[in-house]
């Protein structure tokens, strides 16, 4: 079968706007499966599931080479069999039992940002909110000074802001070269720091591991840059799309704020719709055929999450928000790989929205909200909001 084939830009062309609706019927148009420049696209729910299901085939490690050259990320960037032995260690401190014992700590984090604005009747979401609040909560897991808060949203804000990565192996800019060094060199600091010092956290936890399966600074230096990397500008991205939701339509804040029992279907829709994370890369280490198209192997490949969220699998529209009919989304990916901080995510999504309707129940648009695009990570960059002062 001839694979059909598009412009090298075709994904940066997409029409990433405050709807991603259009975009998803964009990104679909080529077919199931197409290529853009020397990369092919997955747009279909079954190759998305077929390739994650498969790492032996559609590897991660590989399609990290270029970050992989600095430090190994650690889950991320492995594939079978050393993938089970990590998450197998990794996995109890991110589980739901951690978070329940988190919870209470990581309520107050967000009431307390949230408690900062709530007087002056507006805010900008995702300076004031948005991107304290998940840093926080990392800092708070690994067990790291929360006084440092200010300058690892420094960090943060050069490594995902100071220039546009289309691939996950694109060349870094110097301000995210520079940020990458201070934040490495900083978390190294803490490492040996915890041997010396250990603590009820994660770092003190993973370093107790004694014998064979000790890890090395390296191993969890990598680990520590990944959590950093995959688990702070998705979750801030996903508290500006759901602010933004409820900000254009009040009728459905008001049945969230009645029943907050609902309020996690709320999140698995937002995620379904909006998850930051619309693509995820991987590379073939065979000739493999999806969809009636052969990929060829050594080739970079593209799991686009966000269209094979929206294939018909239910009868209503599947481009709204749907609080009874509950579908199962890919936005935390899929198979081994499936997100690590799955758990955290969640609850810090749930307890911000619940925390916010708490004090500033009622809220609208001030301006325009900025979307950034293209970008390794879809989100807002602004979202301003004004409300009675509480």
């Amino acid at each position: 079968m001839t694979t059909a084939a598009v412009h090298h830009t075709y994904y940066d062309d997409a029409p990433m706007g405050p709807d991603r609706s259009a975009a998803m019927d964009y990104l679909r148009r080529p077919g199931e499966v197409y290529r853009a420049g020397d990369v092919y696209y997955i747009t279909s729910r079954e190759g998305v599931r077929y390739a994650q299901t498969h790492p032996e085939i559609f590897s991660s490690e590989k399609a990290f080479d270029g970050l992989s050259a600095m430090i190994q990320l650690i889950p991320l960037a492995v594939d079978p069999p050393d993938h089970a032995r990590y998450r197998k260690v990794l996995d109890p401190f991110f589980g739901p039992k951690r978070m329940r014992e988190l919870e209470d700590g990581l309520r107050a984090q967000v009431r307390a940002h949230i408690d900062a604005f709530a007087p002056t009747g507006q805010c900008e979401v995702m300076a004031d909110l948005a991107r304290k609040f998940p840093t926080q909560a990392i800092l708070t897991l690994l067990g790291l000074p929360h006084d440092d808060l200010p300058q690892c949203l420094d960090w943060i804000d050069g490594l995902f802001h100071s220039g546009t990565v289309e691939q996950a192996n694109g060349e870094a800019s110097a301000r995210q070269m520079e940020c990458s060094m201070a934040l490495f060199g900083y978390l190294q600091d803490k490492i040996a720091h915890k041997r010396a010092h250990p603590g009820d956290d994660l770092i003190s936890g993973v370093l107790a591991i004694t014998g064979d399966d000790a890890w090395t600074d390296e191993q969890m230096l990598g680990m520590c840059f990944v959590l950093v990397l995959a688990g702070l500008d998705t979750v801030t991205a996903a508290i500006g799309f759901c602010l933004l939701r409820l900000a254009e339509d009040p009728a459905l804040r008001r049945t969230l704020i009645a029943d907050p029992a609902r309020l996690p279907f709320f999140i698995e829709e937002v995620l379904r719709l909006d998850g930051p994370a619309q693509m995820v890369p991987r590379a073939t280490t065979q000739d493999v055929e999806v969809a009636g198209t052969l990929i060829p192997a050594g080739t970079q490949v593209v799991l686009v999450l966000g269209t094979a969220n929206r294939e018909g699998l239910r009868s209503t529209n599947v481009d709204v928000i749907d609080l009874d009919e509950r579908i199962t989304h890919l936005a935390f990916g899929g198979g081994i790989h499936r997100c690590l901080g799955v758990h955290l995510a969640r609850a810090e999504l749930r307890l911000m929205l619940e925390e916010f309707h708490a004090r500033i129940p009622d809220y609208r648009l001030a301006d325009t909200p900025k979307l950034s695009w293209p970008a390794a990570v879809v989100s807002l960059e602004t979202l301003s909001l004004t409300f009675p002062p509480s």
